[in-house]
């Protein structure tokens, strides 16, 4: 029964993403002192292109060519870490590494070949986004922004520059119609 439910929910979360409905989320600032860039919210309608209002998915990441060294979006979930190697990854709450956390389009995802690994190479990074520190944010939405890269022998992301958790929102709960309503 279990396995039917997972089954289900992974199968509506694919369908929710490939709907492609807008969406109207709070997105902090990248504070770099750019002229014009005061607008504290985005509008987020699918996946695809790596901007902050269209970000890509780890699905999207993990399809890319990584020929581009600019910095992209992306949105997932946090559903564990890897120790040194992907074959060693942990879609457990318990888990204690810091050095990265691992994305994925599916929130109950427990298999590291549909997970994209992201690092966190900075004090700030693991505070703001690992799992030991951010335990109530495991398998929480979380919107990143780094440049696609290969690490720990897959496509995922380095040098992650600014990242914003969006709390309560889960594309696998929402009906696409309620998307447009729905601010964090």
């Amino acid at each position: 029964m279990l396995l039917r439910k997972r089954n289900s929910l992974t199968l509506l979360c694919l369908v929710l993403l490939t709907c492609c409905q807008k969406i109207d989320l709070p997105v902090e600032p990248d504070n770099t002192g750019a002229a014009g860039n005061e607008e504290q919210a985005a509008s987020i309608i699918g996946t695809g292109e790596g901007t902050k209002e269209c970000p890509y998915t780890a699905t999207d990441i993990r399809s890319l060519e990584l020929s581009n060294s600019e910095a992209v979006w992306v949105i997932g979930y946090m559903v564990g870490t890897a120790r040194l190697s992907m074959s060693n990854a942990a879609f457990s709450i318990e888990a204690d590494n810091q050095s990265n956390i691992l994305l994925s389009t599916d929130s109950l995802c427990s298999n590291a070949d549909l997970c994209v690994p992201v690092e966190l190479s900075s004090a700030k990074n693991k505070t703001s986004f690992s799992l030991p520190a951010n335990t109530g944010h495991f398998r929480k939405c979380l919107l990143v922004k780094g440049i696609p890269s290969t690490y720990l022998n897959r496509k995922g992301l380095r040098n992650i520059s600014t990242g914003l958790w969006l709390d309560g929102f889960d594309i696998s709960s929402v009906a696409p119609e309620e998307w447009g309503s729905i601010i964090l």
